[in-house]
């Protein structure tokens, strides 16, 4: 956990700051989600799947037609079931535990297209930061950090109406620190490779306040070289998470 809250206040602070207190659109929003992860090596396929709780907070830039930007800070937390194994290569079935959050950053162009839609394309950047901690003899502790590019087609309503988003993501770095200390390797760090995905979200703005939205999110990472630790060596296998779930926003 020792970098999300950075991030997290660095983004927050910018969010605040930034705003215009006359025209500012926020949203504050709670976002449950099912969570899962998945990675395969040597014929053995590692599950992650469980429950997950969010909270974030958003700004867009308000526009009727012409370049505008966003921002998003999310944070979220969950003990999900993990059915695996070990370094040593042992099988476990146990839970992990997730602590993480992110903040981002979007650019893009928006254009007016009925009475009560916008389009905008927008592409941006963020930095995402999770804490991995399998319970149980033999567990470990991951941190995660990629760095990430973003962009889509987003559908916002003018006040209200559907609310709609595609895009691709992809991490273009990412590091990963892995507690080998249980085969005697201690602090390793890994840098699994870049893989495009999807992220989709679909719902409504029922009032100027109030919006639900469903959403799809997602990493690829392709396999990381192997790094030596201890007795053995060691490499992150080509790993894919999915999160599904409902944000229920307020707008201020």
């Amino acid at each position: 956990m020792k970098n999300q809250y950075n991030i997290g206040a660095l983004a927050g602070i910018a969010l605040i700051l930034s705003g215009s207190s006359a025209m500012a659109q926020f949203n504050l929003g709670f976002a449950p989600e099912y969570y899962y992860w998945q990675e395969s090596a040597n014929g053995i396929t590692i599950h992650e799947s469980g429950p997950r709780y969010g909270a974030e907070l958003s700004y867009k830039q308000p526009q009727d037609e012409g370049w505008l930007w966003a921002a998003r800070v999310k944070f979220y937390y969950g003990s999900v079931h993990y059915d695996g194994q070990t370094f040593a290569g042992t099988p476990v079935s146990t839970t992990t535990d997730y602590y993480g959050g992110f903040g981002e950053l979007r650019y893009g162009y928006r254009w007016s297209w009925t009475e009560d839609q916008y389009v905008d394309l927008m592409g941006g950047a963020g930095v995402e930061d999770w804490e991995r901690s399998l319970n149980g003899p033999g567990g470990s502790d991951e941190n995660w950090l990629p760095i990430y590019f973003k962009a889509g087609l987003e559908l916002c309503p003018v006040e209200k109406g559907w609310i709609g988003t595609l895009g691709v993501k992809v991490p273009v770095y990412t590091v990963e620190t892995v507690d080998a200390s249980n085969v005697g390797g201690g602090t390793v760090t890994l840098h699994p490779g870049v893989e495009p995905s999807l992220y989709v979200e679909a719902g409504y703005q029922f009032t100027r306040r109030l919006s639900a939205v469903a959403f799809f999110d997602s990493y690829w990472f392709a396999k990381s070289p192997t790094e030596p630790a201890g007795s053995v060596l060691i490499y992150q296998p080509e790993s894919k998470s999915y999160r599904v779930g409902v944000k229920f926003g307020w707008s201020f």
